[in-house]
């Protein structure tokens, strides 16, 4: 009897990361946001050279294609950011659970302070090693 008590008194293991943080380090995120922004400013300088040229052949009517190509353009960058996040945390959530079950943590919050978590002592933050352990995880090395 004396254990069940003593048991049912410990303290669940909790930690917290700084979403925002977790993902700007995630190496993944760096290389897809990388090659995106590359994509990107490749399809602008084409746009570019064609409303320039359009403009030189008519230049009343330009603006109105202008506004078309850039505006076809954003809406193209943000279906891309948004795929890019699902796979980030495709990645991501297996990684961090792993990590939670390997160093016994009974919870994990998301803190970014602007949601569910907006004060946690400093020595729960787990962000830095996470990152370190996502990366390792994500370059197919041995995690510490």
């Amino acid at each position: 009897m004396v254990l069940w008590i003593l048991g049912s008194c410990s303290r669940p293991k909790l930690g917290y990361v700084d979403i925002f943080e977790l993902v700007q380090a995630f190496d993944l995120q760096k290389e897809y946001t990388e090659a995106a922004q590359a994509s990107y400013q490749q399809q602008k300088s084409m746009i570019d050279s064609m409303v320039y040229a359009h403009r030189l052949r008519d230049s009343v009517s330009y603006r109105q294609m202008e506004q078309e190509l850039y505006s076809a353009l954003e809406l193209q960058r943000l279906e891309r950011t948004r795929e890019i996040e699902k796979m980030i945390w495709n990645r991501l959530n297996p990684y961090i659970m792993d990590f939670g079950k390997a160093r016994g943590y009974d919870f994990i919050y998301g803190a970014n302070g602007t949601g569910n978590v907006l004060y946690a002592e400093q020595s729960q933050d787990l962000t830095r090693e996470l990152i370190e352990y996502v990366n390792h995880r994500y370059h197919g090395r041995k995690t510490k």
